[in-house]
């Protein structure tokens, strides 16, 4: 192989690897939110109960 395709080939897997680091950072951060989002609507349930005892 050329220099020239070797550099295209080690610039394309970067960008794929870049990708790949960007989708799994997007993947945790939706984790996150929906854990918070769960929390929050477990904590709501429980204050309703709460509530409903008093």
């Amino acid at each position: 192989m050329s220099c020239a395709e070797t550099e295209l080939k080690a610039a394309q897997q970067a960008r794929a690897a870049h990708a790949r680091t960007r989708i799994a950072a997007a993947k945790a951060k939706r984790d996150k939110l929906k854990a918070a989002k769960q929390a929050r609507a477990a904590h709501a349930r429980s204050v309703k109960k709460q509530n409903a005892k008093a």
